[in-house]
């Protein structure tokens, strides 16, 4: 009699209790940007290498907030989003870039009890309110300090100008930079190719550095186009902070996509096969950088590059 009872109750168990190790693991990876864009493909593809072998299920959605910019646009991106997870019933959420934080996660997911694993949030986090108790992060920093100084070794640096897009991440890029460069810089919004054509020209006689900063929310842009304008034109030492920038620009010193993926799931797999709570893990900032050399820049600016430096570089655009 006593073992009919605990078989019963194994079956009760089984039917109303189901056990969490038992089932699949659901990973939903919400992506703020779009597929083609290359900061967001090396964060994803390090998504799915670590996850790779695991026994979870992984799902990918994209907000796709980079292509289109109004708020409105981004607002019914955030909703659609949050109905994927009320869809999909991830155990984890993965999401990268601001804008699953300032459009799903802040409004709709702060300090739920489903647990979030943010990356590429620029800067700090602050202006999300993170960390919350269901959710940590890696943020991205800019290795600009490393990149100035790298600069320093062929020109003066009284005068610095930031050439950037007119999003809401520019804006933010540009005001981290201002936080570390303490020298007279200057910022130069632009919406379209054209105007980053033209303001590009006039940097040129003005500055003793120039610093050029996403292209992704420049309307019209074309790649040959800017580059051609460039080996005409440069005459200043040229530096980015990414890696898909480095065409146009003499030096880069790059955060890495893939450390941000890499470390986000990870940390959503600590999570949930370790059992760490989210609030036990402290929100980290990215380490790795890579310098690039651009030669053609170089030597199209008359910049003549040392081999000691070049040394130092991971990789030479020749």
């Amino acid at each position: 009699m006593r073992n009919k009872y605990i078989f019963l109750i194994f079956i009760f168990t089984l039917l109303f209790f189901p056990a969490q190790s038992m089932a699949q693991q659901r990973i939903l990876y919400i992506d703020s940007y779009h597929e083609g864009y290359e900061w967001s493909d090396g964060v994803t593809e390090e998504i799915q290498s670590v996850l790779r072998g695991e026994d979870v299920l992984l799902k990918i959605h994209r907000m796709d907030t980079k292509r289109n910019g109004s708020e409105a646009f981004k607002k019914n991106a955030g909703l659609a989003a949050k109905s994927v997870i009320e869809d999909f019933n991830p155990h984890i959420v993965i999401a990268s870039d601001d804008n699953a934080s300032k459009y799903l996660i802040k409004p709709y997911y702060k300090d739920s009890s489903l647990p979030f694993v943010f990356c590429g949030v620029n800067h700090s986090g602050k202006a999300y309110g993170y960390p919350y108790k269901n959710a940590t992060g890696m943020v991205e920093v800019s290795p600009i300090a490393k990149l100035i100084y790298s600069l320093k070794h062929f020109r003066r640096t009284e005068k610095v100008a930031l050439l950037i897009g007119d999003s809401l991440t520019d804006h933010k890029d540009a005001e981290s930079y201002a936080e570390v460069i303490n020298l007279r810089f200057d910022q130069f919004y632009v919406k379209d190719f054209e105007e980053w054509k033209n303001q590009y020209v006039q940097i040129q006689n003005s500055y003793d550095i120039l610093l050029i900063g996403n292209n992704a929310s420049v309307a019209g842009w074309n790649s040959n186009e800017a580059i051609s304008l460039v080996m005409s034109q440069t005459k200043i030492p040229t530096g980015c902070d990414l890696d898909f920038m480095t065409p146009f620009a003499f030096l880069g010193y790059t955060k890495v996509a893939q450390e941000q993926g890499r470390w986000a799931a990870e940390t959503a797999l600590k999570i949930l096969i370790s059992g760490t709570p989210v609030s036990q893990i402290p929100i980290a900032k990215n380490k790795d950088g890579n310098l690039i050399v651009n030669l053609k820049v170089a030597k199209a600016a008359g910049i003549k590059v040392p081999k000691s430096f070049l040394r130092k570089a991971v990789r030479v655009i020749e």
